[in-house]
């Protein structure tokens, strides 16, 4: 199958299902929400909200990556998935659950910050709203679980392929020639953080699609020329 039709097949697939367009989920907002919100940057490795707490904020990520992350039995921290740019987070607050993880800025990130009791006085007399936002939720908690899903069970080349695959749908392109173009905003080191996995082994990885002519890297770009054996 042609690196075309596998990309297409891609961006259809269950990555898109249930996503809007990001310019139009920030024109909702600030439409709709007017002035119950806050724009604000968090830098790098700045904690956005903790785990065990209540929110009285709902987010969404404009730009920028967040991290989930938990603690093991042994103090040290790890992912626990991950967030990307036009998805909603703190929607805990809707279902009256406390957050379940830390939330951090793995990037520099622009996050909407929304007033949850407005939201919520809202959805008391807003039908429609209700069923965009159970809608949000749902797709909300879909992809994470995916993602977690392959964190826990898919292994390392498969957690990174999973990564890449995922920016199909707003970060890539297929080029004249047929290869598949994705920017990233997120060097290696980040994305072995995600995925827990060391840099070493990350770096083996892409070593070795390179090495096989799967792929060519560049900062923040990796070029995709057999995209069926690297989905394979």
């Amino acid at each position: 199958m042609l690196n075309i039709e596998l990309f297409n097949k891609i961006i259809n697939s269950h990555y898109k299902n249930g996503r809007e367009n990001i310019e139009l989920i920030k024109n909702n907002i600030e439409k709709i929400l007017k002035n119950k919100y806050k724009k604000i940057l968090y830098m790098k490795g700045e904690t956005i909200t903790n785990e065990g707490i209540k929110e009285d904020s709902i987010y969404f990520v404009e730009r920028g990556k967040v991290i989930l992350t938990r603690k093991d039995v042994y103090g040290k921290e790890y992912s626990n998935g991950y967030l990307m740019p036009g998805e909603f987070f703190g929607l805990s607050t809707c279902i009256d659950m406390q957050n379940e993880a830390n939330y951090k800025a793995l990037t520099n990130c622009n996050i909407y910050v929304i007033d949850a009791q407005y939201v919520k006085s809202l959805l008391a007399i807003d039908k429609e709203l209700v069923q965009y936002t159970n809608g949000m939720l749902i797709n909300t908690i879909r992809l994470l679980v995916i993602r977690q899903g392959n964190l826990i069970m898919g292994g390392c080349r498969s957690s990174f392929v999973s990564f890449i695959t995922e920016h199909f749908y707003d970060f890539a392109r297929v080029d004249e020639n047929g290869d598949v173009l994705v920017t990233l905003d997120v060097n290696l080191v980040d994305i072995a953080v995600m995925l827990n996995m060391t840099r070493e082994t990350l770096s083996r990885i892409v070593s070795e699609m390179k090495k096989d002519g799967v792929i060519e890297t560049k900062r923040r770009f990796i070029k995709i020329m057999d995209l069926g054996k690297f989905i394979a």
